[in-house]
């Protein structure tokens, strides 16, 4: 009987060096996964949409992932590198495979790993930003900081943000709410919470100052 078992949500210390907030969340990680299997090409592109903040052109071709078609002894990075190795995935998989591959220490819910098939896990990979600079990463931490550092991931989360609370684009509030977000953000010290209220007070605003055109009469 575990006699530490509790009712209660309570505060529990992780390892640094295997968590990093939201990018190692289970929840996260599992979702983006095979039932069995991990999927490094499914969590790179939220890797790539939603945390570093590039956009993804649709793919030329459809292909599909069959475990079957590989090696047993290969690992899920091999298996993925082998199969989008034409020059025609490469457009994407450039970008989407270093940061898939960054996650490969977690399994497919998300526990933290250092094996697989008996070999150990590889995951340092070269990202290439939209600048052209070349980023090592050496595991989910190093996507993690270089997100919080990047001005693009930094945009792409204040639009998701925004988005998400007022269920319309933010280009519908003018061309000019991003930089005005993002001043705020930064003077902030990058503060959610400060965040959260600047958009819900420049989205109600600009409700007041554009009224409904009235109806012509018939």
């Amino acid at each position: 009987m575990n006699t530490n078992a509790t009712d209660d949500f309570v505060k529990v210390t992780l390892d640094s060096k295997q968590r990093s907030g939201v990018v190692t969340h289970p929840y996260l990680l599992s979702a983006f996964s095979y039932q069995k299997l991990t999927s490094p090409i499914h969590r790179g592109v939220f890797l790539t949409r939603n945390i570093v903040g590039r956009a993804l052109r649709p793919p030329p071709m459809a292909m599909t992932f069959k475990d079957a078609d590989f090696a047993p002894n290969l690992t899920m990075r091999e298996k993925v590198a082998e199969l989008t190795r034409p020059q025609a995935c490469q457009s994407c998989h450039s970008v989407i495979n270093p940061l898939g591959f960054s996650l490969e220490n977690y399994d497919a819910v998300g526990r933290f790993r250092t094996g697989e098939n008996g070999r150990p896990i590889d995951v340092l990979s070269d990202y290439v930003t939209d600048e052209g600079r070349t980023v090592r990463f050496a595991g989910a931490r190093d996507v993690a900081e270089f997100a919080a550092g990047s001005e693009q991931a930094q945009d792409g989360f204040i639009e998701q943000l925004f988005n998400q609370v007022v269920k319309q684009p933010m280009l519908a509030y003018g061309s000019d709410v991003m930089s005005s977000l993002r001043q705020s953000f930064v003077a902030a010290g990058f503060n959610i919470q400060k965040l959260l209220v600047d958009i819900a007070t420049l989205s109600a605003l600009h409700g007041i100052e554009q009224p409904t055109p009235s109806r012509k009469k018939t």
